[in-house]
Order: structure tokens, then sequence, then C-alpha cells
């Protein structure tokens, strides 16, 4: 169980790196660019440096744990960082709410949950190293779960912030694409083939956010939505990765798209 007990490391640094961020006072430094001819401004805050600082913790600890199974050596190293990817974006999505929790009592609560979550889902990497692991099933619901979860919360983070679509589409891309290939790692196709459908999986995504940029829409509905996206795009990747890709499938999957946009557009807040 000494793979346990290094995720409770990995987990009690970064409770430690959150909490030390009350503390802290950084500058913010901002660089003014002009990009396809329009004036955008990137600002390095404080939250920004330490969460970067805290997401390559993750990274390196999480490495270090799953290449410690037995049968790790099986594995492609270049297949090894997508093991990084939940708890990355786990510690990422905390580095941004905690602060903005209203009290202290919700901050506490924020990093007992992220601290808990962390030996969870690293466990659960852990575990996928060996398809034929008993916990193996188990392990793969919780992490196709918790990713399903967490790109609901960043969907919503990003649209939320209305930034240009430069932007907002580009950070929907590039979660999308480390979420699906995260996902359709356990169709267990070669690495090359998983990573091209995780691709096109992200960019259809991303695309999605283009257009609602001109809906007025609140951030949870966007967010939604994205996920919506995200749900059918991935899974038709997954489907077709696993040779089950049929007419009745596609069918399935546009009933339940065109469904839940009607229900989001109808109710969402």
């Amino acid at each position: 169980m000494f793979y346990h007990e290094r995720a409770n490391v990995v987990a009690t640094l970064v409770v430690l790196g959150l909490i030390l961020m009350t503390f802290l006072r950084f500058p913010t430094w901002t660089y003014n660019l002009t990009v396809l001819g329009s004036p955008l401004t990137l600002s390095l805050t404080q939250t920004v440096l330490m969460a970067a600082l805290l997401v390559g913790m993750t990274c390196a600890g999480t490495d270090v744990i799953v290449r410690s199974h037995p049968t790790a050596q099986r594995i492609e190293a270049r297949y090894s960082f997508v093991t990084w990817t939940l708890p990355a974006l786990t510690v990422l999505t905390a580095t941004v709410l905690i602060p903005q929790a209203p009290t202290q009592l919700y901050q506490w609560l924020g990093y007992v949950v992220t601290g808990l979550v962390l030996i969870l889902i690293i466990s659960a990497e852990y575990y996928t190293v060996d398809p034929t692991e008993s916990r193996y099933l188990a392990a793969r619901f919780i992490l196709n779960g918790w990713a399903y979860l967490l790109a609901a919360l960043l969907f919503v983070l990003i649209y939320s912030a209305k930034t240009r679509s430069l932007l907002s589409a580009t950070g929907v891309t590039v979660v999308s694409t480390l979420l699906a290939l995260e996902f359709l790692r356990g169709a267990g196709r070669e690495f090359a083939r998983t990573a091209l459908y995780a691709v096109i999986a992200g960019l259809c995504t991303g695309e999605i956010i283009w257009a609602m940029n001109y809906w007025r829409i609140s951030g949870v509905t966007g967010g939604l939505i994205l996920l919506l996206g995200f749900y059918v795009t991935a899974g038709l990747a997954s489907q077709q990765l696993q040779g089950r890709l049929t007419r009745q499938v596609l069918v399935e999957y546009a009933a339940v798209a065109l469904i839940g946009l009607a229900i989001l557009l109808r109710f969402g807040p």
C-alpha cells in the first residue's frame, strides 16, 4: 500500500500550498499584446503562479506513483502523462475556486475535499495501469465520472469569464482534449489513434463556444451546453475506437444532444 502513502503525501503538499496562498502577496505582471489585429491583455497573477507550481508538483507525484505499479513497464512511456490529467485539472480547479469561497469555513471544506479527491483519483489512476486488476472497472468508473464533473466545472468557469473567443475557445479545446484523452484511454487502443480522436473531440467541443459567444445565456447554461457537446463528441469517439459505432448509436447520441439542448435552453438558469 506504499502507493497510497505517496498519494497522501502529494495531496498533503498540495493542500499546504493552497493554504499558503492565503498568506502570500505576489505582484501582478501585465502584458499587452496584439493578436490578429486586436489588443490582448495577459496578466500573470499570484493564482497563476501558484497554480503552475501546484500542478507541476501534482504531475510529478502522480507520475512516480503510476510508474511504481508492478506492470507499469508494459505501458508505453509516452502514455504515462495521460494519468496526470485529472489530478492536475483537479488542483487547477481548486486553486481557482477555493480563494473565492465566501467564508473560511467553506475554504477549509474545500481544502479537505481537494485532498480526499486527489487521493482517490491518484489511487484510481494507479489501478488503471493493469486492465486485469480486480479494481480496474471500479477505478475506470470513478475516473470517467470525475472527468465529466470536472469538465462541467471548468466549462462553466471558462464560459462565465466571457473572454474573447481566442482565449475561451482555446481553453475549452485544451481542457476537452486532455479529458478526452483520459476518457478514451479506457478503450485500450494504440496511443497515436487514441490521441487523434481526443484532439478531434477537443476541437469539436472548442468550436461550439465560438457560436455560443454570440448568445446571451448564463455561465452555467453555457458550461452545461459545452459539457453536452463534450459528452457527444467523446462518446462517439469512444464508440468508434471500440468498433461499435453504428447508425443506431449515432441516432441515440443525436437524440440525447437535441433533448439536452432543448432542456437547457428552456429551463437553464
